[in-house]
């Protein structure tokens, strides 16, 4: 059996940084998507890319577009705001 030197607490912070970053990563990559995918069910759909993010939310912001109706348009919104747009 091999065994390995214990990691200092500068070592395990700089894993727990990188490993939290990778989960904030992943979990807004997965809010884009639910926000495209919500949308593209309402025939609403845009470049992929942060502009298309962007475009897409602009539809969601604008209370006289009425292809989003209003509850739709209430967690869309929340769901922009929790990935940071």
């Amino acid at each position: 059996m091999r065994f390995v030197p214990t990691k200092t607490n500068e070592q395990q912070s700089c894993l727990m940084l990188h490993r939290v970053r990778h989960l904030f990563i992943r979990q807004q990559t997965a809010v884009i998507n639910s926000i495209r995918a919500y949308l593209a069910e309402f025939g609403i759909v845009a470049p992929v890319g942060r502009r298309g993010v962007e475009q897409l939310l602009e539809v969601v912001a604008d209370p006289a577009d009425r292809r989003v109706p209003e509850v739709a348009r209430a967690c869309l919104a929340a769901l922009g705001v929790s990935c940071g747009y």
